[in-house]
């Protein structure tokens, strides 16, 4: 089976103060997408902590994706973190601390009483 998945920087890590910063935030977050096998990718202004994207802010977020794509050659390998004992190790750990949060959802009587008792 094959999964396809689309993936948008973190708007909400962004700041609005020292703006610029955010430059090198949706850069790192864009390429751990592309590590990660994201097929789709939207990258956030830097300036969107502030309001919607300027022109300059819009376009710079689409070089970043251009020279993450055609320039820095991570895309030249299907999967570049392949066999990494990290990556693996980090997918392991995902795995294990979701099926403990669900295990706490299904004690509590499943979704809508965990809900019902404020713990979602």
């Amino acid at each position: 089976m094959r999964l396809r998945f689309h993936t948008q920087t973190g708007g909400s890590t962004l700041t609005a103060q020292q703006p610029q910063n955010n430059i090198v935030r949706v850069a790192t977050q864009a390429l751990a997408a592309v590590l990660g096998g994201s097929q789709s990718l939207h990258t956030n202004g830097f300036d969107e902590a502030l309001g919607l994207p300027t022109t300059r802010a819009a376009k710079l977020a689409l070089r970043t994706q251009q020279v993450i794509g055609y320039e820095s050659g991570v895309t030249d390998t299907v999967d570049p973190l392949a066999g990494s004992y990290f990556v693996e190790w980090l997918t392991d750990e995902v795995e294990r601390r979701t099926s403990e949060y669900l295990e706490r959802i299904e004690e509590r009587g499943r979704a809508v009483a965990a809900i019902e008792q404020g713990y979602l």
